[in-house]
């Protein structure tokens, strides 16, 4: 079973509504963020109910507990963080050869740094679809030096890799987290970041940036990758990784067609069920290009906010984006307007 929390209230609304038993915090900001009402999904049924007829129901206690509740941390700090994207790769779908060059790629990273990014995330293979598959030593080539001259800019350090080599190389090299869009595919990817007890994102994605786009059909899009991420959360606590040190990402536009996506944005309130930190990756996907008309990609980041907006609810969920000024504005602006 899944609970969807809707009916969001805001502010003194949410207070008085919380105080009157009439909604229920949401990820534990009492004084900011309620919900009134919930959608209940259990076997691709769903049910639309008043949270103030559900007080009481040990149906859905275990649910509600998870979230009312603020997720861990992770490791990082506490508040909505943006995590600026390094792709130092030749070939990425927005940024290919921008920041090729470890010079480039350090100088934009600390201008990130500079406009508010609280994590740098660098990655040195493209996994866009169809995306070519690069050795580990090339990786390593691209990213080390990287990493090893960011340490101690001021921002965390994250590298995208799906390969346990490359994990291993960076965390060597100073790196603080792995962000790895295959969810521990590789074999030794779960035994190198549990020696280290670092944080690790988990993407959801069916197959590989290659042969995604054949895995597309889904019962329920938010049931099916809901229950994919929870097998992933397992694996990883199998294998030794603190399940709060876990990140999620629902991996918008992996495996997923425009109406897959915008089932998930429209439900991403739902994923807090699974009791671990959240990130958002929409910049400049190839699904805001068919919804909001062809343009350059710098053009993409007013729709990449609007479509990041869901993780702004949960007060300490991770946005990660091309455009850092512009996601900080953002941010602020809606703290102001809903904080």
């Amino acid at each position: 079973m899944i609970i969807n929390p809707t009916g969001f209230l805001f502010g003194n609304s949410a207070q008085f509504a919380i105080k009157n038993k009439l909604a229920l915090p949401f990820a534990g900001q009492e004084k900011k963020v309620a919900f009134s009402m919930i959608e209940i999904i259990e076997n691709q049924k769903l049910e639309i109910g008043y949270v103030k007829d559900c007080f009481h129901s040990p149906l859905y206690s275990n649910q509600i507990r998870k979230i009312t509740t603020a997720s861990p941390l992770a490791g990082l700090p506490e508040g909505s963080l943006i995590m600026g994207i390094l792709n130092v790769t030749p070939d990425s779908f927005s940024d290919g050869g921008k920041h090729y060059s470890s010079s480039t790629a350090i100088r934009a990273a600390h201008k990130m740094v500079e406009d508010g990014a609280t994590v740098i995330d660098i990655g040195g293979e493209s996994t866009r679809p169809g995306s070519q598959p690069v050795s580990t030593e090339e990786e390593c080539r691209r990213i080390i030096p990287v990493v090893k001259s960011l340490k101690g800019c001021g921002a965390y350090l994250s590298v995208d890799t799906r390969h346990a080599e490359t994990m291993k190389y960076a965390l060597d090299a100073g790196a603080d987290l792995i962000n790895d869009i295959s969810a521990l595919d590789d074999r030794e990817s779960a035994q190198v970041i549990s020696q280290a007890q670092c944080p690790v994102i988990l993407m959801h994605m069916r197959g590989n940036p290659q042969t995604m786009h054949q895995y597309k059909n889904y019962n329920n899009v938010l049931v099916d990758v809901f229950a994919e991420l929870q097998r992933k959360i397992q694996k990883a606590v199998n294998a030794g990784i603190r399940r709060e040190n876990v990140i999620l990402d629902p991996g918008i536009g992996f495996a997923k067609n425009n109406f897959q996506n915008m089932e998930l944005l429209k439900k991403f309130a739902a994923f807090a069920n699974l009791g671990c930190r959240l990130l958002l990756a929409v910049s400049r996907k190839r699904f805001i290009r068919e919804i909001a008309g062809k343009m350059n990609f710098e053009e993409y980041d007013v729709a990449t906010m609007i479509a990041s907006s869901p993780a702004f609810y949960f007060g300490n969920s991770i946005i990660r984006v091309h455009n850092v000024p512009a996601a900080v504005q953002s941010m602020k602006m809606w703290q102001t307007l809903y904080g």
